[in-house]
């Protein structure tokens, strides 16, 4: 009886297995050179976008930073450029 059961289960691997083979996400026809390019375009404008975005992050913190006034940063600037 036990060696029917584990026989069973051999046999269900083995299925599942088989099924996996075929059913991974293969496509169903090649895909176009006008297809593959606007995939292509789309990955490359989301890119951009993303780049633009992590910039616009880091632009903001550096404006931020800088135009907090400084202590004593008007007095240099004095003594820098006298009239």
């Amino acid at each position: 009886m036990s060696s029917v059961r584990h026989l069973e289960t051999l046999v269900l691997i083995l299925l599942l297995f088989l099924a996996n083979l075929y059913t991974e996400a293969k496509p169903i026809r090649k895909r176009t050179i006008s297809e593959v390019q606007l995939m292509h375009n789309v990955r490359e404008h989301k890119q951009v976008g993303d780049r633009q975005d992590w910039l616009q992050e880091k632009l903001k913190d550096i404006i931020v930073a800088s135009v907090k006034p400084q202590q004593g940063h008007s007095e240099n600037i004095k003594r820098l450029f006298p009239k």
